[in-house]
């Protein structure tokens, strides 16, 4: 069964599962010696034959027969929680892709890191004491920038502050 064609099962199932009886159950006839699937009217407990069950019928098959009603509606009952719980997770995934990242803190953070430090000392030329304002200072320098919220504002700093970032983690790696 194609995806297309199982969606238009499960619509066609949903509509039926609000139309049929709520519970099934089984019984024998005694005067024709059949088994029969019965449905069973919840307020007033009546019970009406709706199918005989062949005697060739196995037991799994009158099993799922018999429930066939409780069966479907718990697997209604979980797609329908799974399908919330995939918007809700969309949803969240959605609100994540939409807080734009804060290359400011990000690069407040990296300036305060020896190790950045140093990397600007030997490829950009930060002169010794290392501090993070003097780091700060280089890396304004070098990305052309008056302040660390253009990183935030600009998308052109944004860009060369992700490229400065790259270059000091490849430094890092090889360094």
């Amino acid at each position: 069964m194609n995806l297309e064609l199982a969606k238009a099962k499960y619509r066609d199932a949903r509509q039926l599962l609000g139309l049929a009886s709520e519970e099934w159950c089984e019984s024998y006839d005694v005067e024709r010696g059949q088994i029969e699937l019965c449905s069973k009217e919840p307020m007033t407990g009546e019970v009406e034959t709706i199918a005989l069950i062949l005697p060739v019928c196995g037991r799994e098959d009158r099993r799922l027969m018999t429930h066939a009603p409780t069966y479907m509606r718990a697997m209604d009952t979980l797609l329908q929680y799974a399908f919330d719980e995939i918007i809700r997770l969309r949803r969240r995934l959605e609100q994540r892709a939409e807080k734009p990242k804060d290359f400011a803190a990000e690069c407040a953070m990296k300036c305060a890191e020896p190790a950045f430090k140093k990397y600007l000392e030997e490829k950009h030329g930060l002169e010794a004491p290392l501090t993070n304002d003097r780091a700060a200072t280089r890396v304004r320098s070098v990305l052309a920038i008056t302040s660390r919220k253009q990183l935030n504002d600009e998308p052109a700093a944004a860009e060369r502050w992700k490229q400065l970032r790259s270059d000091f983690d490849l430094w890092r790696r090889h360094g």
